[in-house]
């Protein structure tokens, strides 16, 4: 399912160069070493599948990526310093998240990069020739594919929670959702994505229980990232169904996927989806 990754390479982010606050391992507060270690890896991530699509031959050329659910910026500060030549958007329901994502901004002094409280679903307004999204819980990672494939432009997507994909599984953020949408606007999601995965047996309710499986995180004294913990080994199977169903929605939609593993300690959300309109 997953593509073969290449050892040893170096993904160009230059830690020690870039400018204030375009560091997730400046920006983590409460988690200490491990967690900043962690979030480095996740962008670094993204950096490498950027630059891998910016040298494409052929490509359509990317002047604009639109960071969608970009959260505080972490990915999209990075890249903005990393790839100056890309006009980066950041957009989030979050107003708290985008004011203190702008005063990164600011501090940083980049003037490729901006950000704007929004949705999703407004995806074909923003003008984004490349769709990033780090972690945006539930059904929320199914409207940026989604918004993507309607506008034929490439997506790096590393999905979050699973089991959160009915409506209503993120309480808070369906609030500030139904605070910034329209009636016209709601998306129906059909489950299982892709026509494969229907055609194989699977219904509505073994996708949803694949999903609430793929969510489980440990309990105590059982590590959920150890890869020859024995309880861990069915939801990675259940997660890895899952990322490979909405893969391959992407690929019924004439798009080329690679489904790629994050390197070690980048968290137990570890899977990155990479599309290619063809």
């Amino acid at each position: 399912v997953y593509a073969e990754e290449e050892e040893d390479r170096d993904d160009g982010v230059d830690w020690d160069g870039l400018p204030p606050g375009a560091d997730p391992f400046g920006t983590n507060k409460k988690g200490g070493r491990e967690r900043g270690m962690r979030k480095r890896n996740q962008v670094m991530t993204f950096v490498k599948h950027l630059r891998a699509l910016l040298s494409l031959r052929g490509r359509r050329e990317i002047k604009r990526c639109v960071d969608f659910g970009c959260g505080t910026g972490n990915v999209l500060m990075t890249c903005a310093a990393t790839f100056p030549e890309i006009d980066f958007v950041g957009v989030d329901l979050n107003a708290t998240s985008i004011e203190i994502l702008n005063s990164r901004i600011r501090k940083s002094g980049l003037t490729n990069v901006s950000a704007v409280v929004g949705l999703i679903e407004d995806g074909d307004t923003f003008g984004a020739d490349c769709a990033l999204a780090l972690h945006v819980c539930g059904s929320a990672t199914d409207r940026v594919l989604n918004s993507a494939v309607r506008a034929r432009i490439p997506f790096v997507i590393a999905p979050c929670c699973v089991g959160k994909v009915q409506e209503g599984g993120m309480r808070s953020l369906n609030r500030m959702r139904n605070d910034l949408i329209s009636l016209d606007k709601i998306e129906d999601i059909e489950r299982p994505r892709s026509r494969l995965m229907r055609a194989a047996g699977f219904d509505f309710e073994a996708y949803m229980s694949a999903a609430t499986l793929a969510d489980w995180s440990g309990h105590q004294g059982v590590d959920p990232s150890d890869p020859n913990e024995p309880l861990a080994a069915l939801p990675r199977r259940a997660k890895s169904a899952i990322e490979a169903d909405r893969g391959e929605f992407a690929r019924e939609h004439a798009y080329d996927v690679t489904l790629h593993k994050m390197p070690a300690q980048s968290g137990i959300r570890d899977d990155v989806l990479v599309g290619i309109p063809l």
